[in-house]
């Protein structure tokens, strides 16, 4: 039976979560593809995936590429138009999850689902999921950990751009969406369970995030938004590294995040003004009916 839907899962050192995610996948209601992209784990997971699951397609880096670099490969690989690029600690929990999904690409402009999670080691709530049934609501941007896209609007928007890395890389790629009017829908599924461990610090996250936040502007905002965004996002970064007690990771990450775009002017390809506006208001609302921008649509 042809497959339904891709499971892309990226995996780094997590064998046992990852053994976990792969079973979930291989229990779901409807057929499913498997591809595994190994970001160049050393614990084991080769051995594990040749010997407990053979018939799963299997891609491992030789060297540390980030999630951004695998997602793009896998979903290149992918032979399904609806493909699911999961985490190695996403699991899904029902049956049905992929099934429900599936069906919320019923409009045209749906070129992502934010599938409904819970970070289940620290709390039951369910985080990106649509307050009901009765209508199609929008969002800025999906999380990574518990995402569904359409493999044709990924490629035509240019995929996940790699200089990401690590955070902010789903923002970066749901404003190109938008641009190329597709939009990021609300799930409705049954929610992945995402093993995110409870109360986690780090200093990879206080730096890459400030960074990143700096060249998502650069590279997505127009002309007229671009420097007074920029002064708001690093005075916010600073006072907000101030209040967690760690400003001079923040600090750390708001310069790397300048040099990167002072010296690589390249990668700036702002949206229109129309689209960052649009962008800013979803992402300030969280939760937006379809009916209500519509007349952007057309």
């Amino acid at each position: 039976m042809l497959p339904k839907a891709t499971i892309v899962f990226t995996t780094h050192n997590r064998r046992e979560l990852l053994h976990q995610a792969i079973h979930a996948a291989q229990n779901q209601s409807v057929t499913v593809k498997i591809l595994v992209m190994d970001d160049a784990s050393t614990d084991g997971t080769q051995e594990m995936m040749s010997k407990e699951f053979p018939e799963i397609e299997y891609h491992r880096s030789s060297d540390n590429r980030g999630p951004c670099y695998q997602r793009n490969r896998g979903i290149e690989l992918a032979n399904t138009e609806v493909v699911f690029p999961l985490d190695d600690d996403s699991i899904l929990q029902s049956p049905y999850t992929v099934e429900q999904t599936l069906a919320e690409f019923d409009h045209s402009r749906i070129g992502a689902v934010a599938i409904p999670f819970c970070n289940i080691l620290q709390t039951e709530k369910v985080n990106t999921q649509a307050p009901d049934k009765s209508q199609v609501y929008l969002t800025h941007a999906f999380v990574a950990a518990a995402h569904a896209v359409l493999k044709s609007a990924f490629l035509k928007a240019g995929g996940y751009r790699e200089f990401f890395f690590y955070m902010g890389e789903e923002g970066d790629l749901c404003i190109r969406l938008m641009q190329n009017n597709f939009f990021v829908r609300l799930g409705t599924s049954d929610p992945i369970h995402h093993f995110q461990p409870p109360n986690r610090v780090s200093i990879k996250a206080d730096v890459f995030g400030r960074q990143n936040d700096i060249l998502f502007l650069y590279c997505n905002a127009s002309s007229q938004y671009l420097l007074p965004y920029l002064l708001g996002t690093s005075v916010k970064g600073i006072l907000y590294g101030i209040k967690v007690n760690r400003p001079i990771n923040m600090l750390k990450g708001l310069v790397q995040g300048f040099k990167l775009a002072l010296t690589d002017s390249t990668i700036r390809s702002p949206v229109n003004s129309d689209c960052f506006q649009l962008y800013r208001m979803l992402k300030q609302r969280e939760c937006v009916p379809l009916v209500e921008i519509e007349h952007y649509l057309r």
